[in-house]
């Protein structure tokens, strides 16, 4: 893997959360047309960009191999309370985008925000499309402020390269999930024996 492509797989570790409020402004219109004078009031939201922390840029396999991304996350939420001085319960939403998700912790905004104190009553989802993810989360952020679904929106990124999931090889899943649902021990031990050096392989 060449530095290019290292580099990039090291700007996945950037967590970017970016704290938005929105404010109500009127606008007045008056138009003139053929002789007669109208009003028209407008409500329009003002999204606004307010904080954004990160985490360190580290080399995958270095400090935070034993650190999972919701970890990440978590500190970057609580890092960004700290500098904004925000409560927690001013928060309405919180969204996250991520590539490579782990099945434990597939909704990892969720796990993030109650990692960090937040309620569990604030809605919280995850988004993931390559490696534009994390810029989706701000539109999606975007797109619930300006439906007036929320007042107060984080949004971020997260990922990491120090734990990264690998799924067995599809003929050993199918062992183990017919040794799962095996009645008897001769039916164990059958599955269990056919299991060969070639099911380890990795896809």
């Amino acid at each position: 893997m060449d530095d290019l492509i290292i580099r990039s797989f090291l700007m996945f570790i950037l967590l970017c959360f970016f704290l938005v409020l929105t404010r109500h402004i009127s606008t007045s219109r008056s138009n003139n047309r053929n002789g007669l004078k109208g009003s028209k009031t407008k409500a329009e939201k003002n999204i606004v960009l307010v904080e954004g922390v990160r985490t360190p840029f580290l080399v995958s396999g270095s400090d935070y191999k034993d650190i999972l991304a919701h970890d990440l996350a978590r500190g970057a939420l609580q890092g960004l309370l700290k500098r904004t001085g925000c409560p927690k319960d001013a928060v309405d939403y919180i969204v996250f985008g991520t590539v490579i998700q782990e099945v434990k912790t597939s909704n990892i905004a969720r796990e993030a925000a109650l990692g960090a104190g937040f309620s569990d009553k604030i809605p919280a989802h995850t988004v993931t499309m390559a490696c534009i993810s994390s810029n989706q989360s701000i539109t999606s952020a975007m797109g619930i402020l300006a439906s007036g679904g929320a007042d107060a929106v984080i949004a971020g990124g997260v990922e990491t390269m120090s734990d990264v999931p690998i799924r067995v090889n599809r003929s050993l899943r199918k062992i183990l999930l017919s040794l799962n649902k095996a009645k008897t021990m001769g039916a164990r031990l059958g599955l269990l024996s056919s299991i060969r050096p070639k099911h380890f392989a990795p896809e």
